[in-house]
């Protein structure tokens, strides 16, 4: 690390491109598809819709961030989760969405009565 540069930029450098690997709705699918386990890339491809290059790009990416293995088993290959925290990351990011949404739907349903509520004044 260069002289004056404290490990706190680096570290968020290095979130933002986790975040950066993670942030496609394809690459996100592919991670909730392995959270139960190692699954074969035609699955991957079947369940997805993918091309196979385009789906070998998105697993490339996942790989480059160390996020997914590679495995043979009997001549198929299979992927899964790297370790168990990207489970858990997965469903810190659910449960922060539900979260949100239930906040926004609390301020929708707010709105909505607000108006009642001056007519009947």
């Amino acid at each position: 690390m260069p002289d004056g540069m404290s490990a706190g930029p680096v570290l968020t450098d290095v979130k933002a491109e986790l975040f950066k690997s993670i942030g496609h709705p394809a690459r996100i699918q592919l991670l909730e598809m392995l959270a139960d386990g190692p699954v074969a890339v035609s699955r991957l491809r079947d369940n997805t819709g993918l091309e196979p290059s385009n789906l070998s790009q998105h697993l490339g990416v996942l790989r480059r961030q160390r996020l997914i293995l590679p495995l043979r088993r009997d001549g198929r290959l299979f992927y899964e989760l790297a370790s168990p925290e990207v489970n858990v990351l997965l469903e810190a990011a659910r449960s922060l969405l539900s979260r949100l949404l239930h906040t926004s739907h609390m301020t929708l349903s707010a709105l909505d009565e607000a108006p009642q509520e001056e007519a009947t004044r």
